[in-house]
């Protein structure tokens, strides 16, 4: 049992470690970097604020973003429009630029799509995770995630280290307690006694005959004439 709540600790501990790296690392492209999106490992999270690309996005998703340009027709790629990053679905090619469109609306756009100008594609998505996302790794989120993790991992850890202590006074036994302890020997184990053969089976019992009762002699017949009884001469 304490070997799984060990493994368990470790687990979370490495979890809580791998979400806090992120959100660092985000934070200081976005804040040190000033990159919009926020960029870590080639890889970019950014929230669907509209629902233009619907039913596919919808708002409030987190898109998660590939880096670069290469793309191809069928992709959702990211790429700026009036100064802000636009999400749009290629469908097909003319004169070597991409033919792009809003999912909601159904019709291609009127203006076309430069390779050259796609910033990133849409590898995959999280639902409802954008606002989530967007809060770990701002400076509140980390703070958060940070504390989180110390409430989590190292009170446990720290309530589980006590030891119970003894009540009252302790007793020294000085130098005879070692003394003693030295000098004692363990008894020799006592010899294995090979057990003897099993008993013969008892013979049952036969019954006594019954003893004669023997009869008491009868009281002698008294004498006739008593004491005053004289014989003739």
């Amino acid at each position: 049992m304490k070997a799984l709540i060990w493994f368990l600790r470790i687990l979370l501990a490495l979890i809580m470690a791998v979400f806090i790296f992120m959100s660092g690392m985000l934070l200081f492209s976005a804040q040190v970097k000033q990159e919009d999106p926020p960029v870590l490992l080639g890889f970019a999270p950014f929230t669907v604020a509209t629902g233009e690309m619907t039913p596919s996005l919808y708002p409030g998703d987190l898109a998660i973003l590939r880096m670069g340009s290469e793309s191809e027709p069928g992709d959702i790629v990211a790429f700026y429009k009036e100064g802000a990053l636009t999400l749009r679905r290629v469908v097909g090619t003319s004169e070597e630029k991409y033919i792009t469109q809003q999912e909601a609306f159904g019709q291609p756009d009127v203006d076309l799509l430069d390779p050259a100008l796609v910033e990133a594609v849409c590898v995959t998505y999280l639902p409802g995770c954008g606002t989530v996302a967007e809060f770990l790794y701002s400076p509140v989120g980390l703070a958060v995630l940070i504390a989180a993790a110390l409430v989590i991992l190292v009170v446990p850890a720290f309530l589980s280290g006590g030891t119970a202590k003894l009540e009252g006074p302790l007793v020294d036994y000085g130098d005879s307690f070692e003394e003693e302890d030295e000098d004692f020997e363990e008894p020799a184990p006592r010899p294995v006694r090979r057990s003897a053969a099993p008993p013969a089976p008892a013979r049952p019992s036969q019954p006594e005959p019954p003893r004669r009762v023997q009869k008491a002699d009868p009281p002698p017949a008294p004498r006739r004439g008593g004491s005053h009884y004289k014989p003739r001469h």
